[in-house]
């Protein structure tokens, strides 16, 4: 068994077993949520289930960080994920409780976003579609570019948690996929963290999946799409091929495309962008009939899709078909 099948199970057994524990005390602490508006659950949900995802991520990494020989360097990156992500979740659970305002839930993942590149994860290059070349961006733009990916993955990831299992199936899917590319690319460090994710997604499904038992909340949708969006940044993409950058765009694809979808349909119907709505493609996809479930297995399908693309225009490049 590799280190990489260790973290994908550790991390699963961990927020598994972690989750009842996580729902018992939001219960105790009455940090719910109700029916109505455009949620579709029937009964009041215990959320804070992000406490599991990211704790399970946390000391996993933690753990086999240290017993596999982690690079000093990578090893920095890594801290930097933990850090930045710890403030995420603070101000997730926060506003589980309280419903942060729009601008304060901003300013949460800017400034984790800074904490982040702050360890050096950036955005330093995008791929010149003229060529098989890559372009240097200004220290500038670089930090501008990187903060607008991680915002864009964070609150994307944070818009598809609207039906059971749905985010922590993305998570699941996209950190999957993220880790087989990072392990082609031989950036092992990052190998290990996307697939210490993924297993921390599956394991909360259990407690997730319709019908659910408890939510992830602001804090685990937050967190999932702000480590992928870290993941994809951090080295396991930094290669000299003008797909490289595009690959993890593609896996993130359909999250990405119906956020965008949503916002410029509420600015067309001079709506406020962060006031929450069923305009969503999960909501779209009950409007037309399907039910819950059924709805969830089709977008954890076409982001499977999505992914098995990237996976195929990777290898296709690589070897210069």
């Amino acid at each position: 068994m590799n280190w990489y099948v260790i973290a994908f199970t550790m991390a699963l057994l961990i927020s598994y077993l972690l989750t009842p524990y996580v729902r018992r005390l939001a219960v105790e602490l009455k940090v719910l949520v109700h029916p109505g508006g455009r949620r579709v659950h029937s009964r009041p949900m215990p959320l804070w289930g992000g406490i599991a995802i990211y704790a399970a991520f946390a000391i996993t990494c933690l753990i086999l960080f240290k017993l596999t020989g982690i690079k000093t360097k990578d090893e920095s990156a890594i801290m930097g994920v933990l850090l930045s992500g710890s403030v995420i979740v603070i101000m997730g659970l926060v506003d589980d409780m309280k419903e942060l305002s729009a601008a304060l839930q901003t300013a949460a993942i800017i400034g984790s976003a800074l904490v982040l590149m702050a360890f050096g994860a950036r955005i330093q290059v995008l791929s010149n579609p003229f060529s098989h070349s890559l372009i240097a961006l200004p220290v500038t733009l670089s930090w501008l570019i990187t903060l607008s990916w991680m915002f864009l993955v964070t609150k994307t990831i944070d818009f598809m948690d609207g039906l059971d299992g749905l985010a922590a199936g993305i998570g699941a899917i996209a950190a999957g996929v993220l880790a087989i590319m990072a392990f082609y690319y031989k950036q092992y460090h990052v190998t290990l963290m996307a697939a210490t994710l993924s297993g921390a997604c599956i394991g909360f499904l259990r407690f997730n999946f319709n019908p659910a038992k408890i939510f992830m909340g602001t804090g685990g949708s937050q967190f999932i799409g702000f480590t992928l969006a870290a993941i994809s940044v951090i080295g396991a993409f930094k290669v000299a091929a003008a797909m490289a950058i595009a690959l993890p765009i593609l896996v993130l694809g359909v999250p990405i495309a119906d956020g965008f979808f949503v916002m410029f349909r509420r600015l067309w119907n001079r709506q406020p962008i962060h006031v929450a709505d069923r305009s969503h493609l999960h909501h779209r996809l009950i409007a037309r009939g399907l039910t819950h479930k059924q709805a969830v297995y089709v977008v954890w399908g076409i982001v499977g899709v999505t992914g098995i693309v990237a996976l195929f225009i990777m290898l296709r490049h690589r070897i210069g078909l």
